[in-house]
């Protein structure tokens, strides 16, 4: 037997197979062992996970530890899980730069991953909650789900959740969007209203995005820029660069000035991944590290949501009830200064 006659979630029927030479289990493994998924996150299992599958010669553990390594030898596994410098782009949206976020070979592999998958991108119906598409998002998305989700997107979730300083478990399944020319992403928000009854059950169950950040895979394209409604701001980023903006303010509420818009490309095509952020997990664990039932391995990594926008038009004439919520300190205020709230008050083990 092989990983693929194998549920992607049976540990222990991977674990045989990955110490019995099979490199896809191994693999899948280390998958696992990074997202703290039926059973506890260890990252230096999934990293010997890793190795033990590359030293099968399997291509794809291959080619992720050259990703993960480019210069060779081991992950640089403190690296990777430190946050990285920012640069205060707007106040008022609280919004942040970071550059060189990940390596242009890294943005060319989500881009690989998404482009035979996509679809047309959708939004919440306001009635419903469920998807349906609408005329003023035109991009096409693809959201990542357990199966297809490798240890780099593990890392690059993880370093992404580092930088909030909010807990991984909370992050919302990882999208890759794509803008061909004339595709638009028209004005809207992130944070979900509790007066629209399509997001009000979504809201009260999972809690409120307190934080977006958007990777810029490409940027051999023109126009498209990432475009805030308040101060009139529109930014453009190279391949590799991320922006980050907080979507509630630190005395709790969100913040109304975070209507933005993926303007259309005039040349080319754009791509980007987009990582909305909440604060705690979709159901009640231990942590990241929190061993979770088998059944649940696919409800936890796939519940948060359904990769939708929440509000295109904030200002109707509705009552916003989102009081109470406790903003994103470290997007706000810097992750040196204000420790990420991760459970427990630290972040979990990095070995």
């Amino acid at each position: 037997m092989n990983a693929m006659d194998i549920d992607p979630t049976d540990i222990a029927g991977l674990s045989r197979a990955a110490d019995a030479g099979d490199g896809a289990a191994a693999l899948r493994l280390a998958v696992l062992c990074g997202l703290g998924l039926g059973r506890p996150q260890d990252w230096s299992e999934a990293l010997s996970r890793l190795d033990q599958a590359a030293a099968t010669g399997d291509r794809d553990a291959v080619f992720q530890k050259t990703l993960l390594a480019p210069a060779g030898g081991a992950v640089d596994l403190t690296a990777w899980l430190t946050p990285p410098p920012w640069t205060v782009v707007s106040e008022r949206p609280h919004v942040l730069s970071l550059s060189g976020f990940v390596s242009p070979a890294l943005c060319d592999h989500l881009i690989d991953l998404a482009r035979p998958r996509l679809a047309r991108a959708q939004v919440y119906d306001p009635t419903t909650g469920r998807g349906r598409v609408a005329s003023h998002r035109s991009n096409s998305a693809f959201a990542f789900n357990l199966e297809t989700t490798d240890l780099v997107l593990v890392l690059l979730r993880e370093r992404i959740a580092r930088t909030a300083g909010l807990p991984v478990t909370g992050l919302e399944p990882s999208q890759v969007l794509r803008y061909g020319v004339g595709e638009t992403f028209d004005w809207h928000v992130d944070w979900l209203d509790p007066a629209i009854p399509g997001q009000a059950s979504d809201l009260a169950a999972r809690g409120q995005r307190i934080a977006t950040l958007l990777l810029y895979l490409n940027d051999d394209f023109e126009g498209g820029e990432t475009a805030f409604e308040s101060g009139g701001l529109r930014h453009r980023a190279r391949r590799g660069d991320a922006l980050m903006w907080a979507n509630t303010l630190p005395q709790g509420g969100v913040d109304r000035s975070t209507r933005h818009a993926g303007l259309p490309p005039t040349r080319g095509e754009k791509w980007v991944l987009s990582q909305w952020m909440r604060p705690a997990p979709p159901r009640a664990t231990e942590g990241s590290g929190a061993v979770l039932a088998k059944s649940g391995l696919k409800r936890a990594w796939e519940g948060l949501s359904h990769g939708l926008d929440s509000n295109f038009d904030p200002k109707r004439d509705t009552a916003h009830r989102a009081r109470g919520l406790a903003g994103c300190p470290a997007v706000h205020r810097g992750v040196a200064d204000h420790p990420a709230p991760f459970p427990g008050g630290r972040p979990p083990s990095a070995g």
